[in-house]
């Protein structure tokens, strides 16, 4: 019999807290039923397999995540969006690492709800690249370097890679956005005058 107050959410919910707590590679659902004072055994009425668990966090994650970027340029637009966006995008790495390997490990493949989570990831980068005048595949390009600089940025944070210098990390963060953002009006200058060279 169902252990009483305990559901799909909560199960979820404790697994959330147990890989923040001590790390994904240690995870596991006997971990994750002796933190719920049940036998491995029970979980199975309140999830279908260890995968489909991840699968779950997995969402949940990115939709925080997204969440979290959105919220961060609203009403904001341009460079002032594009520094709101890694902000908040850096920031959630930093408190939940853990999770954010989870959303950073969505495999490619044949599921489509896996796909849907990935494409919701680049929502927010694409709403900020919408406000510059570069076209369709520029946004594209500029998505891909932008993902790469933030996530490489906090990979060498998470391993240690900056600590050799007093040099503040923080700004030199500000520094990798800001010549994204300086690539992007240099770009939509370019396609002005190649605009106006067509137009005589």
């Amino acid at each position: 019999m169902p252990r009483q107050g305990l559901n799909k959410e909560s199960v979820t919910a404790a697994a959330i807290r147990l890989i923040e707590e001590k790390g994904l590679s240690s995870f596991s659902l006997n971990e994750l039923a002796k933190s719920l004072d049940i036998k491995p055994a029970s979980l199975y009425t309140h999830i279908q397999s260890i995968d489909g668990l991840l699968n779950e966090i997995k969402a949940l994650a990115v939709r925080q995540m997204v969440a979290r970027q959105m919220e961060a340029i609203e009403g904001k637009s341009r460079a002032e969006a594009l520094f709101a966006l890694a902000s908040a995008y850096r920031r959630f790495a930093k408190e939940h690492y853990e999770l954010y390997l989870l959303v950073m490990n969505i495999p490619k493949g044949n599921n489509p709800s896996l796909q849907l989570i990935a494409e919701e990831m680049v929502r927010p980068i694409l709403k900020v690249l919408e406000g510059y005048r570069i076209s369709t595949d520029s946004q594209m390009h500029y998505q891909r370097a932008l993902r790469s600089m933030m996530h490489g940025f906090v990979a060498q944070e998470e391993y240690g890679a900056f600590t050799h210098s007093p040099v503040d990390r923080d700004q030199s963060y500000a520094i990798s956005i800001g010549l994204i953002a300086e690539s992007l009006h240099r770009l939509e200058g370019e396609n002005n005058d190649e605009n106006n060279s067509h137009g005589k």
